[in-house]
């Protein structure tokens, strides 16, 4: 395949960490690799059970993993090993396989570039993995843009808005509102929000997350207990956010404290587990690396929350409602109506801008309650 030399600069939101080794022997106790949740105990790198009970998408009346719905996953250049790094995860992790011979996942190329020791074969792995960890029963598309400009990035995205219910996207690059035609799609667009905060000197804030028609995604550090249950949650430093130069404020904008950047947008919107000292494994394997890494970045955020709107899609259906399709407006209501029950409230930690209650510029309304979100706001008993 040709080279990816010389290309647009839209880039990946990950940081890769150290290696975890190639070796995925299993504890008795956790039926997960040796190295997952601190030796069983509560500690890091996450995997799959981890972030599943922090999050709480096990107890989502009806989720029953995101059966019958479908997430996409959006990155730029090909991953040809993708698909096998997947496979091996989903064995070690103990996840149901996901393979085009099941009918489960389904990779689209656009793309004559190879992107393996990119960076953007370790951002495939990391989305396609944690998605499927916290959805197993969703199907998964694979869309590999042909480079890493907006055209062809948003052209990827809107192939994947038209065979999934949910788009998942974790890169980043300067606010440019000529291409948000490409984002209105009539379909849930997750974007993460960068990973190298928002000190406002810098006066930057990532794009496509600043655009008003999708849901723009920061992050936190997450802190569990022995149990995997959730102790607190902190403002990541690297979670992008800010007040948007080019995009008004929007109509679902204005309460909680979400007006601060008016007349502009303000983002991000809502936030989960971000922190590399606080990540999760994934596993990847090619000529340049092979075996588990520790990961984190907004883009560990996106595909985390992508699975959850997957879960609450399948919730709704159950109850014969429609699915969602784009998420704002409802975010926003729910935390009017009643915050505390709907969010985790990040009070503390800084990217530049101080978190704070309610919305603030690091985490945005903070961490949805996933079954809450799911059970109560989106009409669910």
């Amino acid at each position: 395949m040709a080279s990816i030399a010389g290309k647009p600069a839209v880039r990946p939101t990950i940081l890769m960490g150290p290696s975890l080794g190639k070796s995925a022997q299993k504890l008795a106790q956790t039926n997960e690799p040796y190295f997952c949740e601190g030796f069983g105990g509560g500690g890091y790198p996450f995997c799959p059970k981890g972030v599943q009970t922090a999050y709480g998408v096990n107890q989502i009346v009806g989720a029953n993993g995101g059966k019958g719905m479908t997430i996409a996953i959006v990155d730029a250049f090909a991953y040809p090993s993708a698909e096998a790094n997947f496979a091996q995860f989903n064995s070690d992790m103990g996840l149901p396989a996901c393979t085009t011979a099941n009918g489960c996942f389904t990779a689209v190329n656009l793309s004559p570039y190879d992107g393996t020791g990119s960076g953007w074969d370790v951002e495939s792995m990391l989305d396609l993995e944690y998605a499927h960890a916290m959805a197993p029963n969703a199907k998964i598309v694979y869309v590999q843009a042909y480079d890493n400009g907006y055209d062809s990035l948003g052209r990827a995205v809107g192939v994947a808005a038209g065979m999934a219910d949910v788009v998942s996207n974790s890169w980043s690059g300067g606010e440019n509102s000529s291409y948000d035609y490409y984002w209105n799609l009539g379909k849930v667009l997750l974007f993460s929000s960068g990973d190298y905060g928002s000190w406002p000197s810098q006066g930057f804030v990532g794009y496509p997350c600043s655009a008003t028609t999708v849901t723009c995604v920061g992050g936190t550090s997450l802190y569990v207990n022995a149990n995997l249950q959730r102790t607190s949650e902190v403002g990541w430093a690297g979670s992008g956010g800010g007040c948007s130069n080019q995009e008004a404020i929007p109509s679902y904008q204005g309460l909680n404290g979400s007006g601060v950047c008016s007349p502009n947008r303000a983002s991000p919107d809502f936030s989960a587990i971000a922190d590399p000292n606080t990540g999760v494994a994934i596993y990847l394997c090619n000529i340049y690396n092979c075996g588990y890494y520790g990961v984190g970045g907004t883009s560990l955020a996106a595909p985390v929350l992508a699975g959850l709107v997957a879960d609450i899609d399948t919730a709704r259906v159950s109850f014969g409602k429609s699915k969602l399709t784009f998420l704002n407006p409802g975010l926003y209501q729910a935390a009017n109506s009643n915050y505390n029950y709907f969010y985790y409230d990040v009070l503390t930690g800084t990217n530049g801008y101080p978190a704070g209650s309610q919305f603030d510029l690091v985490t945005g309304l903070g961490v949805p309650t996933g079954k809450n979100l799911a059970n109560r706001f989106f009409g669910l008993p």
